[in-house]
C-alpha cells in the first residue's frame, strides 16, 4: 500500500508529474493550493472583480464553485453560478436539483437560463425535429453553440469580470485531438487558461483546471463530499469526443505522462501562433461577438425554429 509522500499515512492519490503519493488531507491542501498558484501565476482574477462560474452540475463544475465559494475572501473577488438548463429531459434537470443544492449551502446566488427562454426550444425538441429531416446537425454542436452563447449572454446580464469554466487537462487534451484529427488547424491553440477581452460583449474566459487532471478533481470532490446525479446525457452517443476520451485513458495506462505531453504540445502550438478570434466583428441581429455578419447560434436558433415551425404547421 502507498504511503504519502508528507506523512507516511496511507495514500489516496498519486501526482503522476511529481512521482508523489499522497494522503486525503496532503492531497487536499496540494490540491487548492494548485487552484490557487494557477489563479495568480495566470492572473485570472483580479481583487474586486465579480467572477461567474459555469456550473452544470457535474463534479468538476460543482467542485470549482465550491473552491470559488470558499476562498472568494482571499482572492478577493464576488462569485455567483450561472446555469444553463439545456431541456434535457431526465438529466438536466437531476443535475440543477443537485446543484440548487451546494449553492445554497455554499451561500452563492446562482442564476439558471434555460434554451426554453431564450430560443423559444429545448434541446430534446430541437433533436426530435432534426432526426425527422436527417439529423443534418448532431446534438452535441447546437448544444455546445447555444450553451456557450448563453453562459456568455447571462455572464453579462450579471456584470460579471469574468466567466469561470471547469475545463480540466482531460478536456483541454480531447479537443485538442478532436481539431487535429479534423486538420481544424485554426482551432488547435486557440483557447488557453485565460482569454483577454477581444469583444466588449464577450466576457473574458478563466480555466483554473486547466493544468489539473480529471482523476484528480474526482479525487478532490470525493475526499470533500460533493456528489453530482450519477446520470450521463442521452446525447453523448452521437459525439466523436467519448471515443477519443477513453482511448486517450487507455494510452495514459500506459504512459502516465501522455496528457501532459499533449497539453503542453498544445500550449507550444499556441505560443506560436494567436489566441485572439480574427476579424471578430458583431452580429447584426443580437449585437453578440461574431466571425461573420449573423453568428452561429442566431443562425442555429434561427434553423431549428423554422423546422418546428414547419412540423406545426403539417399538423
Amino acid at each position: 500500500m502507498p504511503k504519502c509522500w508528507v506523512c507516511g499515512s496511507r495514500a489516496v492519490a498519486r501526482i503522476p508529474y511529481l512521482g508523489l503519493h499522497l494522503c486525503e488531507t496532503h492531497f487536499s491542501e496540494y490540491f487548492e493550493r494548485r487552484f490557487l498558484e494557477t489563479i495568480e501565476r495566470m492572473s485570472m482574477v483580479r481583487r474586486g472583480e465579480r467572477v461567474a462560474v459555469a456550473v452544470s452540475g457535474g463534479k468538476d463544475s460543482l467542485t470549482l464553485l465550491y473552491l470559488f465559494s470558499k476562498y472568494r475572501r482571499k482572492l478577493g473577488v464576488e462569485v455567483i453560478g450561472i446555469a444553463v438548463d439545456e431541456g434535457i429531459k431526465w438529466y438536466r434537470e437531476l443535475k440543477l436539483e443537485a446543484l440548487e443544492g451546494y449553492a445554497k449551502s455554499w451561500e452563492v446566488e446562482l442564476r439558471i437560463e434555460s434554451f426554453k427562454a431564450r430560443f423559444g426550444f429545448t434541446l430534446d425538441e430541437a433533436v426530435k425535429a432534426l432526426m425527422e429531416v436527417g439529423l443534418v446537425l448532431k446534438p452535441c454542436s447546437i448544444c455546445g453553440v447555444l450553451r456557450r452563447y448563453l453562459l456568455n449572454e447571462t455572464a453579462l446580464k450579471v456584470g460579471a469580470d469574468k466567466l469561470a469554466t471547469a475545463h480540466n487537462m482531460d478536456d483541454e487534451v480531447q479537443v485538442f485531438l478532436m481539431n487535429l484529427i479534423r486538420a481544424n488547424l485554426g482551432s488547435l491553440g486557440r483557447e488557453g487558461a485565460t482569454t483577454r477581452v477581444v469583444h466588449k460583449a464577450l466576457v473574458p474566459r478563466v480555466k483554473p483546471f486547466y493544468f489539473t487532471r480529471e482523476k484528480e478533481v474526482a479525487a478532490y470532490a470525493l475526499l470533500q463530499g460533493i456528489k453530482s446525479p450519477i446520470v450521463e446525457c442521452p446525447y453523448v452517443v452521437y459525439s466523436a469526443r467519448h471515443v477519443i476520451r477513453r482511448w486517450l485513458n487507455v494510452v495514459e495506462m500506459e504512459d502516465e505522462h501522455a496528457k501532459y505531453r499533449i497539453l503542453a504540445l498544445k500550449e507550444l502550438l499556441s505560443s506560436t501562433s494567436s489566441r485572439v478570434w480574427e476579424g471578430l466583428t458583431t452580429c447584426q441581429v443580437c449585437g453578440m461577438p461574431s466571425s461573420q455578419s449573423i453568428c452561429r447560434a442566431c443562425l442555429l436558433s434561427s434553423y431549428v425554429r423554422s423546422i418546428l415551425g414547419q412540423r406545426h404547421n403539417s399538423f
